[in-house]
């Protein structure tokens, strides 16, 4: 597992191994917990379908978790209540470059963040 401190609030895990409902690393299952009923489900869903999980970053000042998927959605869920879809950057949704679609749990502002894996970034 890999651990890099994004800024001083934010820490992201990467390489983490997902055994069916979980994580084996400690970290990664202890903020895999804190996400809410609605986004594990989506993430048990999207595992089976074949997406894998690039990375969970927690924020420590908004109180928030990220799961970061390495494809798009491959699932469409049953339904969609209290997720907000972005799929565009606004202030603080975590839609940047790269990222084809986040969902949003509105009641804890936890997120599931959906790669696009045909991106480019510009080399200017």
């Amino acid at each position: 597992m890999e651990v890099a401190l994004r800024t001083r609030e934010t820490t992201q895990y990467s390489g983490i191994t997902w055994k069916g409902n979980g994580f084996v690393e400690q970290e990664a299952q202890t903020l895999w917990l804190r996400m809410p009923a609605n986004l594990r489900e989506i993430t048990i869903l999207e595992m089976q379908a074949g997406n894998s999980v690039r990375s969970i970053l927690e924020n420590r000042d908004r109180e928030l978790v990220l799961l970061e998927f390495a494809y798009g959605p491959l699932t469409r869920p049953r339904a969609l209540y209290d997720i907000h879809i972005h799929e565009a950057h606004d202030n603080g949704n975590y839609c940047y470059d790269g990222t084809s679609v986040t969902y949003e749990d509105a009641k804890t502002g936890c997120f599931l963040a959906f790669l696009d894996p045909e991106y480019l970034e510009d080399s200017d």
